[in-house]
């Protein structure tokens, strides 16, 4: 099993190195469903029980937010409480060690970050819960999550600071001309 899980979170990298270049939030959600089913698969394939059913949770999310996104909504405020409320108790359930309270605070920074309109923002707050994730991974003896994570904070990071940085310095300019 543990081979199957290096698989997926194989397979889950190639995907990581695409999203956070997407321009646009579907096709980041599309690209974080997809990354998330798998990195989920391969938790669940080790005995990762909490990183399994917070990643299986954050697909649901990733479904939904697509819809908004599609009709071109703002994702209410209730509905972002109740995805907080939905992954503190699929941690609380699932709790098994101290650790799993990294596996919390990614949770959260992932609502926050899944919420955002635009990508810029989703992408930095991304960078974090990647971070958090690293020690999880870690932590857990997840060690095949763990290179998943570190790839997806490296290309996390080029892409803010490639695309990001550099637009936000070419508007500054053209306002400045302006």
């Amino acid at each position: 099993m543990e081979f199957i899980s290096y698989i997926a979170s194989f397979i889950s990298i190639i995907l990581g190195l695409i999203e956070p270049f997407g321009k646009k939030m579907r096709t980041i959600l599309t690209l974080n469903f997809s990354g998330n089913l798998l990195v989920g698969t391969s938790y669940l394939l080790i005995g990762g029980h909490s990183g399994a059913a917070i990643c299986f949770a954050a697909c649901v999310l990733g479904c939904i937010n697509y819809v908004f996104d599609i009709k071109d909504k703002k994702i209410p405020t209730w509905l972002v409480a109740v995805y907080a409320v939905g992954f503190l108790s699929i941690n609380l359930i699932t709790f098994g060690a101290w650790y799993d309270v990294l596996a919390l605070a990614a949770s959260m920074l992932f609502v926050l970050s899944i919420v955002q309109n635009e990508a810029k923002y989703y992408r930095v707050l991304y960078a974090f819960n990647s971070t958090i994730w690293i020690f999880y991974d870690f932590l857990a003896g997840a060690y095949a999550n763990l290179l998943t994570h570190i790839v997806l904070f490296v290309a996390t990071f080029l892409a803010i600071a490639l695309h990001d940085i550099k637009t936000a310095r070419k508007n500054k300019k053209t306002s400045k001309k302006a």
